[in-house]
């Protein structure tokens, strides 16, 4: 015989699929709350001050919310991971994985800038070599890895008519005689080499005493018409193969149209290379042919301040260095060099030091009785440089008493740091400056070599490095990435164009324009932090998922109010569910939920006074007394 109870049906209440069901939380102030948040929503938390809002969306949904998420993971990868204490509630139901937007800037590092913060840094270093030219640090030049044919294009558009040389350089090898060489050539089968602006066979007897580094070798000889195309490409790609991705195109004169077997041996100021006029130089390769001079080729690496490929050698990326600071060396300048005016030769400790200035000075005759400020910046130069202004001060200049100058003493003192006094007394005279060799601008001298330019009118033109661009404002950057003239066929590059004027044009909408992609992040206010992390979810192109804002409206002009409210409907309509600790009127008001607490603060916080569509309360079917602080106001 069966028990009774075992027989009896058990009823529990269906959940619903549209709502966050909160059940009694408890979480600080509040109260048993018990709250329906509609998914797919825009709900506002709002309240007097001290009501439980915070306790209510941070501690308690987000924080369930997160700590659901991180469950999913594995043991190990969850010890790597932040984890949330579980929040006072009797039972939650229907909560996503949830990211909380506060105003607190958890940024500590000063490698983190705007554009790493919101991935616009990943896209430019994937599009900044498909679209930057590359540039010759030496002439300007810009440089194109050619290939035999265009080569051959532009020699017919440039010397159609004319008879040219194609050469290209051959090493000569140290103390090796002009005889030995040519007849070297003559084994290979080339009778004809440039030298000093004229032809000379290598099967004669030239009177020539002495090769340089290196000899024009002549490949071919080419009247530039169309009938010879075939010709000429053949004997580009032959002295490419042997000049090692180099190759001349020297347009012949008059008086060079015919060999000379008996050249006489002439100097030249500038070789035919050297001459745009006389020769045309071209490379296959990342290299100035103009200048001999190669460059690093255009990879992503190079152009991140985060990869040892393109950071900074000297700072590393982070755009300064710790070096003397000459402000605490020298705090006060009114002061006279015998008063003491370099702060560190004060003390009897580094008294000689006092003593061997003084010395240089009277040796160089300047003033010791007037203040520094006043002094000539030449003689400001000989106290803080000293007498030697290159190199490094051996002990001989010391013995031989010339003036180390104030940074040669501390250099000096840099080599005695394994002494614990020593380390103490530099730490009070550096501090962060600006990267000396950057500029601050984190990245390394290869990469200054690429530049983009929206004006493809290179007399127009304003080129960019992509620190330059990282230093205009973000409403600069996005009109000079929208004027951006990229290839029809380059479907990469446009998708990349389009993803960070995307998000640069969010960082405009949230009212952040004014920012600077290479700002730091830890220097941002807590809005500033708020409005950009809320551009990066939104450039994620999320969906399904909780944000929960802690008043983003703070630090906002009213005007711009609006604009955020665009943004946070933007976020609502891909399909996540938005929770927004609020006080501002404009954003309650556009808002699809409410939920209000209090009535008050302190013992009279925490219970629910309204949980409902806006129109409804806005209608008057609201309970009276329960109208919100902000809109009350």
């Amino acid at each position: 015989m069966g028990s009774k109870i075992g027989n009896r049906e058990s009823i529990t209440a269906a959940s619903r699929t549209d709502c966050i069901e909160i059940r009694r939380a408890s979480q600080n102030n509040l109260k048993a709350v018990d709250v329906d948040l509609p998914l797919g929503k825009l709900t506002v938390v709002t309240g007097p001050s001290g009501s439980g809002k915070s306790s209510l969306a941070f501690e308690t949904i987000y924080a369930e919310g997160q700590r659901r998420y991180v469950e999913t993971f594995s043991p190990y990868m969850r010890q790597f991971l932040d984890r949330m204490d579980k929040p006072r509630v009797e039972g939650i139901r229907g909560i996503p994985p949830a990211i909380a937007i506060q105003q607190s800037n958890p940024v500590k590092t000063s490698r983190s800038t705007v554009g790493t913060m919101t991935e616009i840094n990943d896209y430019l270093k994937l599009i900044w070599p498909r679209v930057a030219g590359a540039f010759c640090p030496n002439c300007g030049r810009e440089i194109h890895p050619e290939t035999a044919q265009s080569i051959a294009e532009q020699i017919l558009r440039d010397c159609t008519g004319k008879n040219v040389l194609i050469t290209f350089w051959v090493a000569v090898p140290g103390k090796t005689a002009p005889l030995a060489f040519f007849d070297f050539l003559r084994q290979q089968g080339y009778l004809r080499v440039w030298i000093d602006n004229r032809i000379v066979r290598t099967d004669t007897n030239p009177k020539i005493k002495r090769l340089g580094a290196r000899v024009q070798v002549l490949q071919d000889r080419i009247a530039i018409t169309e009938e010879n195309r075939v010709r000429l490409v053949e004997a580009i790609e032959t002295a490419v193969r042997f000049g090692k991705g180099k190759v001349n195109v020297i347009p012949l004169s008059e008086n060079a149209e015919r060999p000379t077997p008996h050249a006489e041996h002439r100097t030249s100021d500038q070789s035919a290379i050297r001459n745009p006029q006389s020769a045309m130089p071209f490379s296959t390769g990342w290299h100035c042919a103009w200048c001999d001079l190669d460059i690093r080729p255009p990879t992503p690496g190079l152009f991140s301040f985060n990869n040892p490929l393109g950071a900074c050698p000297d700072c590393r990326g982070f755009g300064r260095t710790i070096a003397i600071d000459l402000n605490k060396a020298i705090p006060d300048r009114s002061l006279s060099i015998k008063q003491g005016a370099v702060r560190v030769f004060r003390g009897a400790e580094f008294g000689e030091s006092q003593k061997d200035l003084l010395r240089g000075c009277s040796r160089e005759e300047i003033d010791i009785n007037i203040p520094f400020e006043e002094l000539p910046k030449a003689d400001q130069d000989f106290v803080i440089e000293g007498e030697r202004r290159s190199g490094e001060y051996t002990d001989e200049d010391y013995e031989n008493d010339r003036w180390y100058g104030v940074r040669g003493f501390f250099r000096w003192l840099e080599s005695k740091t394994y002494k614990m006094h020593v380390r103490v007394l530099l730490s009070r005279y550096r501090a962060y400056i600006r990267c000396p060799k950057c500029k601050g601008g984190r990245y390394q001298t290869e990469a200054l070599n690429y530049k983009l330019s929206a004006i493809r009118n290179p007399q127009s033109a304003i080129l960019f490095t992509l620190p330059e661009f990282q230093a205009l404002s973000i409403s600069d950057a996005c009109d000079f990435l929208r004027d951006l003239d990229i290839p029809a066929g380059d479907k990469t590059a446009q998708m990349l164009r389009d993803e960070i004027c995307a998000r640069l044009n969010y960082l405009c909408e949230v009212g952040v324009g004014y920012l600077t992609l290479d700002r730091s992040t830890r220097t941002l206010s807590g809005g500033e932090v708020q409005r950009v992390n809320l551009t990066t979810c939104l450039g994620a192109s999320l969906v399904n998922t909780l944000f929960v804002m802690d008043e983003p409206s703070i630090g906002l002009h009213p005007r711009d109010v609006g604009q955020l409210v665009r943004m946070m409907h933007n976020l609502r309509d891909k399909g996540n569910t938005l929770l927004v600790v609020e006080h501002e009127e404009q954003i309650i008001r556009a808002a699809d939920n409410m939920i209000d607490l209090g009535p008050g603060r302190g013992e009279r916080c925490g219970e629910l006074i309204w949980n409902g569509p806006l129109e409804d309360f806005l209608g008057g079917s609201g309970p009276p007394g329960a109208m919100p602080t902000a809109i009350a106001q």
